[in-house]
C-alpha cells in the first residue's frame, strides 16, 4: 500500500465551527473540548469490520492496539515472479496468536507499493502462475494458522493486468475455499483512492465483478496530497479542496459506488499518519493552501519515513510537533481548516507544511462511513498510533456499531 467524502451528523450539533486557517492558540481548543466532541453517531449495522494493517516483520505485539478490530492485515509477503509466497520475519506467529487471543482475524497480505506490486504483476500474468501464487498463499495461511488474503496490486497499468487480478483472485478465493473453508476464510483487495478507478492510468470501469467475488474492498482514502503536489493540502481531505475535484475522502467513496461496488462491501480508510511538504513561504497562515517546492521534507522524527509523519512522529515528546492532541511544539502552529476537517501543522523556520488526521478529523470519517451505511473502516497502519489516541476513535466507532 502506498505510504502509501456532507451529512449532518449528530456530533456536528456540538462543534464550535472555526474559521479555516485559524490557529489553535486562538480556537480556544482544548483537548477538553475535542474528546467531549469526538462522539460517534449510533451504526446502523452490527456487522461493520475494523481492519488495520501493521508489518509482518519485526513489531511489538504489546505495541498493537487490537481491541477494536475485526481483522489485522500483516504487510507485506513476498511473492517472485513464479508465484512462491514467502516470508523472513519471525514475528508471524506471535503476531496471529496475539490477534487471536483478542477474537481478531488475521490476514497475510502481498503486494505493496514499488517492488511488491512488479512482483505480484509477474506472478498474476499467466493461468500457471496464478495456480502456483494461490497454492502458496493457502500453504502460507495455513502453516500459520491466518485467515486469509489480502490483494494490494499497486496498481493495474492497463486493462490486461486488471484482468489478470480478477483472474488471480477467483484462482486464490477458490482455493482458499477448499484449502480452509468458505465460511472461515476472508479475501480482501485494496482500491485505489481516486475516482472509482483501479488505476491511475486506468478508465473507470464496472466494479461489480471484483465487488461479487471478493469480501471486501480496502479504500485507499489517502495519500491525496504530499510533498509530491504542487500544492500543500491534506493527506486525506474530507471534502475536495478547490481545484482538485474527486480528490477527497467523500469523492473517494461516492465514485466507488458509482462504479458498481457493493456498499456492504466497501471498507474506507483511515490514516494513522500525515503528509509533508515543503512550501514556498510560510507567511501566509490564512490558508493552508500553498505554492510547494517538491523539495524532500523533514522527516518524522521515530518513524523517519520521507515525506510522512505518524502519530507517533508528531506526538513524539521530545521532536514532535505536537504536545497533546491539539498544542503545537515551539516552533510549530497548529490550524483547523473547515474545508477539508482537518488540522494542519507549520513550521516557518523550515517551511515545512504536515496535513495529517487527529481524533476529532478521524471522528468526522468514522460519522460518515456510519452515514454511508459502508461495511467498516480499515487502518494504515496501527502501529502508528501514540499512547493509544487514535485508536480511541475507532473503539468508539466499533462500540457504536455493536450497539445497532
Amino acid at each position: 500500500m502506498m505510504f502509501r467524502a456532507v451529512f449532518t451528523l449528530s456530533i456536528a450539533c456540538i462543534w464550535v465551527i472555526f474559521a479555516a486557517g485559524s490557529p489553535i492558540s486562538q480556537q480556544s481548543h482544548s483537548d477538553t473540548e475535542i474528546s467531549t466532541r469526538n462522539a460517534v453517531t449510533n451504526s446502523k449495522s452490527s456487522n461493520a469490520v475494523v481492519f488495520g494493517y501493521t508489518y509482518e516483520t519485526v513489531v511489538d505485539v504489546n505495541s498493537l492496539s487490537l481491541d477494536s478490530l475485526t481483522h489485522l492485515v500483516l504487510a507485506f509477503f513476498q511473492v517472485d515472479s513464479s508465484g512462491t509466497v514467502s516470508t523472513t520475519s519471525n514475528s508471524v506467529q506471535e503476531l496471529v496468536n496475539a490477534a487471536h487471543k483478542k477474537n481478531v482475524k488475521v490476514l497475510a497480505s502481498i503486494g505493496g507499493d514499488g517492488d511488491g506490486s512488479k512482483s505480484l504483476a509477474a506472478a498474476l500474468s499467466t493461468s500457471t502462475t496464478r495456480s502456483k501464487l494461490a497454492s502458496s498463499l493457502v500453504d502460507l495461511v495455513k502453516r500459520y494458522g491466518m485467515d486469509g488474503v489480502d490483494y494490494d496490486l499497486e496498481f493495474p497499468e492497463n486493462m490486461q493486468q486488471l484482468d489478470d487480478l480478477y483472474a488471480g483472485l477467483k484462482t486464490t478465493c477458490a482455493a482458499l475455499d477448499n484449502g480452509i473453508g468458505k465460511q472461515k476464510r476472508t479475501l480482501t483487495m485494496t482500491l485505489y483512492s481516486a475516482k472509482g478507478q483501479f488505476g491511475p492510468n486506468l478508465q473507470k470501469t464496472n466494479a461489480k465483478r471484483f465487488s461479487d467475488l471478493v469480501d471486501y474492498g480496502l479504500l485507499m482514502s489517502y495519500d491525496y496530497f504530499g510533498a509530491y503536489s504542487e500544492t500543500s493540502a491534506p493527506n486525506s481531505p474530507f471534502n475536495d479542496v478547490p481545484g482538485y475535484a474527486g480528490l477527497s475522502f467523500t469523492s473517494s467513496i461516492s465514485a466507488w459506488l458509482r462504479s458498481g461496488w457493493d456498499s456492504k462491501k466497501l471498507v474506507a480508510g483511515l490514516p494513522y499518519y500525515g503528509r509533508s511538504a515543503v512550501v514556498r513561504s510560510a507567511t501566509n497562515t490564512k490558508s493552508q493552501f500553498m505554492d510547494t517546492t517538491k523539495s524532500t521534507p523533514l522527516q518524522g522524527p521515530v518513524s523517519n519515513i520521507t515525506g510522512a509523519w505518524t502519530w507517533s512522529d508528531l506526538r513524539d515528546s521530545k521532536s514532535g510537533a505536537l504536545s497533546s492532541l491539539t498544542a503545537p511544539q515551539k516552533g510549530w502552529q497548529r490550524f483547523w481548516d473547515t474545508t477539508t476537517q482537518t488540522p494542519w501543522l507549520l513550521h516557518a523556520a523550515s517551511c515545512t507544511y504536515i496535513g495529517y488526521d487527529d481524533p476529532e478529523s478521524l471522528t468526522i470519517k468514522t460519522n460518515y462511513i456510519i452515514k454511508r451505511d459502508l461495511a467498516g473502516a480499515m487502518v494504515w497502519m496501527v502501529h502508528y498510533d501514540y499512547n493509544g489516541e487514535l485508536n480511541s476513535v475507532l473503539r468508539q466507532y466499533a462500540e457504536a456499531c455493536r450497539r445497532a
